[in-house]
This record gives structure tokens, sequence and C-alpha cells, in this order.
């Protein structure tokens, strides 16, 4: 894995564009790929019913990198929660986004919540993605994707997708343990206390994510 692009003393939507520009540069046919995956999938609506302010929060129970169960509920107990939807270790649009919620985790917690990554990646690769990006929060595994889908949050990467992937040995069939080559699309949500969401964020371009300040607003 290697090392995250650019000073994190930059935000998190420079961070993203300057990555981004750098693979138009140097990988333009990587872009393309992104490109066109991207305008399928606005095209189809990926993403746009993404569940809103005011609506509540469907439950899960996932393990997490150590193998222990973690519930919705018990993590609420503690107080609001900050849900990041991401497509895994081998993406490093997800990984700065990762990187930015860990620098607000502080702030976060000072306003009596908490940070929980989910992603659909096997118990190894979880880890892998929270020693990497140094995360002071746990990461889930969603296998099958099973939880993202109850979102309506998943995609299919097409051949064209998958061939690329392959050759950047971006193996998600190994990655997930399963051959759907499905992944979500990257969501934030901000969840009080009572389950109910206070703030989400969900973009057919993975490119895009959530800003940490209207996080830390949102709480």
């Amino acid at each position: 894995m290697t090392k995250l692009p650019f000073s994190n003393s930059i935000s998190l939507t420079d961070r993203l564009s300057a990555y981004a520009q750098n693979l138009k540069d140097d990988q333009p046919e990587f872009a393309e790929v992104y490109d066109q995956m991207v305008e399928r999938l606005i095209n189809a609506g990926s993403g746009a019913n993404v569940m809103k302010a005011g609506d509540q929060m469907p439950g899960f129970l996932l393990p997490d990198d150590s193998g222990r169960l973690v519930s919705l509920q018990n993590l609420l107990s503690n107080g609001p929660l900050v849900i990041s939807l991401n497509r895994g270790h081998w993406c490093t649009f997800c990984r700065i986004e990762l990187d930015s919620l860990a620098q607000i985790h502080a702030q976060v917690k000072e306003r009596g919540g908490n940070i929980i990554a989910i992603t659909p990646e096997r118990q190894a690769f979880a880890r892998k993605l929270k020693q990497a990006c140094n995360l002071p929060f746990d990461v889930l595994s969603d296998i099958d994707n099973a939880y993202a889908l109850s979102l309506g949050l998943v995609v299919w990467c097409d051949d064209q997708v998958r061939t690329m992937y392959k050759r950047l040995e971006y193996n998600l069939d190994e990655f997930q343990g399963n051959e759907g080559w499905l992944v979500p699309i990257p969501a934030t949500f901000v969840v009080g206390s009572n389950g109910t969401i206070l703030a989400s964020f969900a973009d057919a371009d993975f490119r895009q994510r959530m800003v940490p300040q209207d996080i830390l607003n949102h709480l």
C-alpha cells in the first residue's frame, strides 16, 4: 500500500481533487475508466436515494478487525456516531478521507461522539486499512456488502473496471472473499444517539466526500 499523497495540512476537498488530477496526468487511461464509471453511475441514479436527515439509521451487527461483533445500538449508547462507508484499503480516495476523519477524531470525541468505518473487505484487510492509516477508530467488515445493500449503496464493477483493477492487482475477489465485484458508493452518515440521521452524504462520483467541518457542525 503506497503512502498517502499530499500533505494533510490542506483540506480534504483539495487533497481529493489533487489526487484525481494526478491520475489524469500520470495514468490517463485509469482516469478515463473512472470518468466513464462515474458517468454510468450518475446516469443510473446510483446513490440518489440515500437516506436523509430525519430518517432512522438501519441497525447492523458487524465484526471489527479482531472478530468482535459490534452493533449500531451499542455504539449509539455511547453518543452520536459518524459512519463512513468505504470501498476498501486499496482505494486511495477512501484512505484520504479516512485520514481526514482521523484528524478530527479528537474533536468528534469532544462533542460526545465517535467514528466508525465500514468496508466490504475481510478482517485481515480491514486490519491492514486501520494500521496503514493509523486510525484511532474501528473498521468493521461488511461481508458480501450486506449492510451497504440494505442502504441501496452497492454498485457493480463492470468488465472495463474489473480489467483495470486486476492489472493494478486490486483483487477484490480476494479482498472481499467473493467473486461479486461489488463495491459500495462511499457514504457518510452523522447519526444522533437516538438513531436519527442528522446529516448524510453519498455521491455516485466516489471522488467526492463529506467535508469534515460539515460533520463537526452537525454534531
